[in-house]
């Protein structure tokens, strides 16, 4: 089995796996039905929606009406499902399969996870798995061990069920910039799945989508709604209203929003359409995926992905992004973990442009930087030891400059040295 062409626009099946809301089989099965007929051909899904439900929901609907297995499917490994008690809304799913989580991002645990996913969706075609959630937004300390786990074990057995024809595609799903950045750096990826990283209000991955572009990593843009703000033509007059990655946006950010709905309305352009739209502008992503259920969402969809955006608009668009940066203090950005550092750390998404604090004054951010890494303090020298919580912890490969991302393409440390890409491509060989 090769890598699928994806199609532009792909349905993601999170709510399908009653996220937020309870979703019956029937309607389940409807939306799916109506995804087919409207020539919505891709679908993803994971364990984690509805703890099995969502996998279980759409291998019976592919099932019923798709039974030539034209549309493409991908699903995500990472989790291990285990049989639970509990009950009520969990991880925002209500009343979800009986089953609960592990963390596994081990050779078992991959294999564990895929094989189940297979079963769950009715022995129907994988055509593309990917490693879900790794970063630190979900794992925090525990970060790295399960980035090692990957990478010494889960890795290598997709790369064997790819070798072999049983899947067509890897690579990982995930909503953190910086870990596709750990990955890229580490071992070869056939495709990337983001969320909301690169959308018409949040565009802090664009850096990283011209790494995939020179590379040949094919990107699927999810979360074009930025978990709602961007899915309706208006922006809510309360800001409690609104979502914003899941969490209510903060006060520059409504007022980014008002200002592309403003523009948009002003041209006579559905916002959803232009939100829906935007990442394929960028060479490097192939689709866009958004959740959908119901057959109106649907046909809502269907009509957004027909709406014409003028280049007049998406140069009104892109200027609102331009002049309406949404910041965030430099004092809530990074933090000084000792005073004999030369780096500081990133406890708020920082965008390119942000004003950031560094031991000679302020400078502007060159890239977008996410939670966990590492910003110059001062000027690094090549060969220099990067120090942090007072002690070593590598060594500088090129020179950077105060409020610089330091991260794998300018430092170098055991971890690095033992997972480089010609390592793991000499391993598979």
């Amino acid at each position: 089995m090769t890598m699928p062409v994806l199609p532009r626009f792909g349905m993601g099946a999170a709510a399908i796996g009653n996220l937020y809301r309870a979703v019956s089989d029937e309607e389940a099965m409807a939306t799916v039905a109506a995804a087919l007929a409207a020539g919505i051909g891709y679908f993803d899904t994971a364990p984690h929606y509805g703890f099995g439900l969502a996998e279980r929901r759409l291998g019976a609907a592919l099932a019923a009406h798709d039974p030539a297995q034209a549309a493409i499917v991908s699903t995500k490994v990472g989790r291990v499902l285990v049989p639970t008690r509990q009950t009520g809304t969990r991880q925002g799913f209500v009343d979800a399969d009986p089953f609960d989580e592990v963390y596994d991002y081990s050779a078992e645990g991959v294999l564990r996870s895929f094989e189940a996913s297979a079963a769950r969706l009715q022995g129907r075609r994988i055509d593309i798995v990917l490693a879900h959630d790794l970063g630190t937004a979900t794992h925090g300390d525990e970060h790295a061990r399960h980035r090692d786990a990957f990478l010494n074990g889960g890795y290598q057995v997709l790369c064997d069920l790819r070798d072999a024809g049983a899947i067509g595609a890897i690579g990982i799903g995930v909503n953190e910039i910086a870990v596709c950045e750990e990955l890229l750096d580490a071992v070869p990826l056939d495709v990337i799945l983001l969320a909301g990283r690169y959308t018409l209000l949040d565009r802090r991955a664009t850096a990283l989508l011209d790494r995939c572009a020179a590379l040949g990593v094919r990107v699927i843009a999810g979360g074009p709604y930025n978990s709602g703000i961007l899915a309706h033509d208006t922006i809510a007059a309360d800001p409690s209203d609104l979502h914003y990655d899941y969490a209510p946006p903060s006060a520059e950010i409504v007022v980014r929003a008002r200002a592309l709905a403003e523009v948009a309305a002003d041209a006579g352009v559905s916002l959803p359409a232009a939100a829906l739209q935007h990442p394929l502008r960028h060479p490097a992503v192939a689709c866009v995926v958004a959740g959908l259920v119901g057959v109106d969402q649907v046909d809502a969809m269907v009509a957004r992905i027909g709406t014409e955006v003028p280049a007049t608009v998406w140069a009104a668009l892109d200027r609102v992004v331009a002049d309406t940066p949404a910041q965030i203090s430099p004092a809530d950005q990074l933090i000084l973990l000792h005073p004999d550092d030369n780096v500081l750390i990133c406890v708020a998404p920082i965008a390119a442009g942000d004003i950031l604090p560094t031991s000679g004054g302020t400078i502007p951010a060159r890239e977008g930087i996410t939670v966990g890494h590492k910003v110059a303090r001062r000027t690094l020298a090549a060969g220099e030891k990067v120090i942090k919580y007072g002690a070593p912890i590598g060594s500088m490969t090129a020179a950077a400059t105060p409020g610089e991302w330091v991260h794998m393409h300018n430092m170098k440390s055991d971890y690095i040295a033992a997972h480089s890409r010609s390592t793991m491509t000499e391993t598979r060989r």
